[in-house]
């Protein structure tokens, strides 16, 4: 096995994405595969989803503390031990220096080998789908944050001492080059996502939807279900 197979598992990795629910819907099949394999994960989620209801009954404050729980509570399903919020607020993503540098910090603190992130320039998904404008920002800040900011030496040596990625696992539709067999998983997936119940109407349809997803991505590689990536490999020994 060779360094970015699709078996391969790295000692760490992290995942950055805007939302709470963003990292199951995108990895967790990957995430609870490698945590199981003996790799250290950690979240971090730009915003905590405070303004991602309809329910008018919710104030910003308490649909936080809601999403961060149910963030906390899927994390524990997946074994996945750390989580940092940053609480920049739900729709007002911004891929700014500000955001750039808290990233910074965190990657040099846990020292991932593997970032998952989205794709920063996708606009539509599929055919019925818009992607978020959050979506997008979170995942431009990742990439700036990976590289080069990340490993630059001179540039914030207050936020630790830098550090190189190693690989980045985008989620995206285009140009995909890695899948990730999640068969033993893929419960584990539906699991966790089953904890964000105030995103949540039809369990019985979320469970349909994700298996559907992951047996197309699998169908390619005679995987019974599979996540699948677009790898940029930055650090190949």
């Amino acid at each position: 096995m060779t360094k970015f197979d699709s078996d391969w598992i790295p000692q760490s990795a992290m995942t950055i994405f805007a939302h709470p629910d963003d990292a199951e819907f995108s990895c967790s099949g990957t995430v609870a595969k490698w945590v199981k394999a003996g790799c250290e994960i950690t979240y971090i989620l730009i915003t905590s989803g405070n303004a991602g209801t309809h329910d008018p009954t919710y104030t910003p404050e308490s649909l936080l503390e809601v999403r961060e729980r149910e963030q906390r509570q899927a994390c524990a399903v997946l074994g996945v031990k750390y989580i940092e919020f940053l609480r920049h607020d739900d729709g007002r993503v911004v891929a700014d220096l500000n955001l750039r540098r808290e990233l910074v910090r965190l990657i040099r603190q846990y020292k991932p080998e593997v970032v998952f992130c989205g794709d920063p320039t996708q606009v539509f998904w599929l055919n019925n789908r818009l992607n978020h404008p959050d979506h997008r920002a979170a995942a431009l800040a990742a990439i700036d944050a990976v590289f080069p900011a990340s490993e630059m030496e001179l540039l914030w040596p207050e936020e630790g001492p830098a550090w190189k990625v190693h690989g980045v696992y985008v989620r995206t539709t285009a140009e995909v080059n890695t899948w990730i067999d999640v068969s033993d998983t893929i419960d584990l997936k539906i699991k966790a996502l089953r904890e964000h119940h105030s995103q949540l109407d039809d369990y019985k349809e979320l469970e349909e939807t994700i298996r559907q997803r992951a047996a197309e991505a699998g169908q390619e590689k005679g995987m019974l279900f599979a996540e699948a990536f677009r790898v940029v490999r930055l650090k190949e020994d």
